[in-house]
Parts: C-alpha cells; sequence; structure tokens
C-alpha cells in the first residue's frame, strides 16, 4: 500500500508544473487546490484498499467491485461537503445537457448503448465470468471515474486554473482538461511494485490520455458528466465484445 500511495504522489508532482504555470494568480486558490490533491488521494485509496486488504471486499469476484462502490460513495459525500467549492466555476455533476446538440448526442450514444448490449448478450454464450465482466463494464467504470475525474476533479481545477495556457502565443487548450487526462492516463499505466520497481506502459498511457480528453471534452461541452458516463461504459463493452469476437 506504501508503493501504490507513492505512486500516487508522484503523479501529483508530475502534474503540478502544468498547474503552477496555469494557476490563476488574482486570486486565493488555497483550499481548492488542497481538495483537489486530498480528494485525489482519498479516492485512489478508497479504490484500490480493497485489493490490498481482502477483508474489505464486500463483493467476493475477480472485479473490483467493492473498490468502485467505495470511491463512489466516497466522492458522492465529497461532493455533499465542497459542491459550493467543486461547483463555483462549472457544475458537470447533473443529468442536464447545455443545449439541444448535446441532447440529441445523448439520444445517440443510449441508443449505441442498447445495440451494444444486446451484442453483449450474444458474445456471452451462457459463460458466468463473461456475465459479470459485461455487467461490471456496463455499470460502474463510467459512473465511478466520471464523477472523479470528470465531475469533482476537473471542477475542482477549473475554478483555480486560467481557460487556456499558451506557449509561444500557441494555445495548448485547457489546462484542467489536460491535467485531468494526464492523470486518467497515469492511473491506468504507471505503478510501483512490492520491491519498488517502477513500471510505465507508455501505449497505454498515451490511449488513455486521449480517452481522457475525448471524455471530457464531451462533458465541457454538453455542461455534464452523463453522456461521458455513458460513452466511457459503452467504449470499455465494445472493446470486450471486439476481443470475445
Amino acid at each position: 500500500m506504501v508503493q501504490f500511495i507513492t505512486a500516487q504522489v508522484i503523479t501529483l508532482v508530475i502534474i503540478s508544473p502544468i498547474i503552477v504555470i496555469a494557476l490563476n494568480k488574482s486570486d486565493q486558490k488555497q483550499k481548492s487546490l488542497l481538495l483537489f490533491a486530498g480528494y485525489y488521494l482519498i479516492y485512489a485509496c478508497l479504490l484500490f484498499t480493497p485489493l490490498y486488504f481482502p477483508e474489505f471486499k464486500f463483493i467476493n469476484t475477480d472485479w473490483n467491485w467493492s473498490g468502485k462502490t467505495y470511491a463512489i460513495a466516497g466522492s458522492l459525500f465529497f461532493y455533499a461537503l465542497f459542491r459550493n467549492e467543486i461547483a463555483k466555476q462549472h457544475n458537470h455533476i447533473t443529468f442536464k445537457q447545455r443545449n439541444n446538440k448535446y441532447r440529441s448526442a445523448l439520444l445517440g450514444v443510449v441508443f449505441l448503448y442498447l445495440i451494444t448490449i444486446g451484442l453483449a448478450i450474444f458474445c456471452i454464450k451462457h459463460s458466468d465470468k463473461r456475465t459479470e465482466q459485461l455487467w461490471f463494464q456496463f455499470i460502474i467504470p463510467g459512473i465511478d471515474e466520471e464523477l472523479a475525474y470528470r465531475g469533482i476533479m476537473l471542477g475542482l481545477l477549473s475554478t483555480v486554473l486560467k481557460p487556456k495556457i499558451y506557449v509561444a502565443s500557441k494555445s495548448l487548450g485547457n489546462p484542467a482538461l489536460i491535467i485531468t487526462s494526464i492523470m486518467f492516463g497515469l492511473v491506468h499505466s504507471f505503478s510501483i511494485d512490492h520491491h519498488w520497481g517502477f513500471h510505465q506502459n507508455w501505449f497505454e498511457f498515451i490511449n488513455m490520455f486521449l480517452v481522457g480528453l475525448f471524455l471530457g471534452w464531451l462533458t465541457i461541452k454538453s455542461g455534464s458528466i452523463l453522456i461521458a458516463v455513458l460513452s466511457h461504459n459503452l467504449i470499455n463493452t465494445l472493446l470486450k465484445i471486439i476481443f470475445w469476437m
């Protein structure tokens, strides 16, 4: 567990230069930054505790239902306590779409979701293991990770950072989106083993970083994490189906 917490602290150190560059220095932002860092560490610990301490598992399966449930509950509790700070700039934790264009996109995603369910049922082939995998991918990852990364962390950083950062007069985009996407990539690709060996899968990082950018862009444009939640679960489920075919 010490190695795991160290990996999360390293993640915060990695993104700190971008925060310093993009920080909106006209306001006092220490509270939001502390909330951001504290939330990330607490969230990560809730998510992975059942993997390190099996006695905290209340669903004993191959998939981390328990950790995801703890993480979702912790995120909702954190949001209830600090909603004013998180939603000061943008409140993405809502089902309401910003305009009709994105409501149409939501209907499209729901339609694809239903088609994917049909494909999934076809691919299960009476396998209990596959059934559990599909239920997990249909329900859990999108709710947990979008609530955390695109809901709470993106919301907190949006109150702290400038809307855009520039290098040599060229815009690099929204720093809050870039930072949460880097963190999303690292949580899926970076680890420290029990012997303090550092492991970084660059292919996985780039893949998850780009997915994070896409889901974050959907959240910002629609004003809600709803499309991102459904799209996230859709991507995960489709990848499973493609792997099984």
